[in-house]
């Protein structure tokens, strides 16, 4: 668990390799009389770096923008055809409740005008078939 140590706060056991009181200053040296050294150049390469690093992001906030937008009409779409799946399915249980709908008889009757229309081909064919 945390616990309180004297010289660095709150930490955890385990998790830090350095002692507590004991900080050592961060020193940075720089050699700018060694040849070699051409300052000029990586200021150059680290600024187009920087600007196409700029480029990148404005292309990803357009993109961003982009998507946004087409995912917005597409909740909107599918808005819109929530609505009409629930009109339509009030207009089914509309019919269904008026119980004047005779749409299974007509369909009973289709069916069996069909099935008979076939064995009657099938009857008719077999005799031509037998008569040749």
């Amino acid at each position: 668990m945390a616990a309180y140590r004297a010289g660095g706060g709150y930490s955890r056991d385990g998790l830090s390799a350095r002692a507590f009181g004991q900080a050592e200053p961060a020193s940075v040296s720089i050699d700018v009389e060694r040849p070699g050294n051409d300052f000029d150049s990586e200021i150059v390469g680290l600024s187009s770096q920087v600007s196409r690093l700029k480029q990148l992001s404005q292309a990803i906030g357009e993109e961003n923008k982009l998507s946004r937008a087409a995912a917005e009409g597409l909740e909107e779409t599918l808005d819109r055809a929530k609505a009409a799946l629930s009109r339509g399915l009030k207009r089914v249980n509309r019919a269904m409740r008026r119980g004047r709908s005779n749409h299974m008889i007509y369909l009973v009757v289709f069916a069996f005008a069909v099935l008979m229309g076939v064995y009657v081909w099938a009857k008719l064919y077999r005799m031509v078939r037998w008569l040749v």
